[in-house]
């Protein structure tokens, strides 16, 4: 699972392969609804395509399509992971997953330009997330958490308030940042996250 400037990095690049095929700012909100999750609000079964292959990422509409973009992702980079033997290149801990997708969160939000475009993507409800969540405050909840953690590169200061905002204990997110910081001192975090965007460069050449 990528993180949330993870997705918006890889959607990026994966609207650029999709072409004409993505045209509404639609697609951002839906690439970044699927870990609503986080609030308790729907399943990740429910809320996670899988199984998706580049040619079926298209959706009935942009959102649909950010939809089965964050999940192809999601799947891709976790097969990746798999082969790379990530527990046998990382110092490990049971938090390492979780704080390998903020490392990445941090070393890639340079590479995208546009923030302001994501930001105002998520100031409105999109029908579709009404359809798979019928909460309209949770939905707000979940923009306004991602609008403040993309403000800025992440941060420990970040991190800390996004762990808090999606429900973990401070002691968790406090071991998180720790974890973070370890792998951040290790060359093999970076080289992976590199390898990981050239494999999915490989993909769609």
């Amino acid at each position: 699972m990528a993180g949330e400037v993870g997705h918006v990095v890889y959607a990026a690049r994966m609207a650029t392969f999709l072409g004409k095929k993505v045209e509404h700012i639609s697609f951002w909100a839906g690439t970044l609804f699927p870990d609503i999750r986080h609030l308790g609000v729907t399943s990740r079964k429910r809320s996670h395509e899988s199984e998706l292959s580049l040619s079926g990422l298209v959706g009935q509409n942009d959102f649909m399509t950010g939809m089965k973009v964050h999940a192809w992702i999601d799947e891709t980079r976790s097969k990746f992971l798999e082969s790379a033997n990530m527990k046998e290149q990382l110092p490990w801990h049971p938090f390492v997953p979780h704080a390998l997708k903020l490392v990445e969160d941090e070393l890639l939000y340079d590479r995208y330009d546009d923030w302001n475009l994501i930001y105002r993507a998520l100031n409105r409800i999109y029908e579709d997330e009404i359809k798979l969540v019928n909460d309209e405050d949770r939905i707000i909840k979940w923009h306004a958490i991602l609008q403040d953690y993309f403000k800025e590169k992440p941060s420990a200061r970040s991190r800390l308030q996004l762990s808090h905002d999606i429900g973990l204990s401070e002691a968790s997110a406090e071991e998180i940042n720790r974890i973070v910081d370890e792998l951040k001192s290790e060359p093999k975090t970076e080289q992976l996250i590199d390898k990981f965007v050239l494999h999915l460069e490989g993909l769609l050449e």
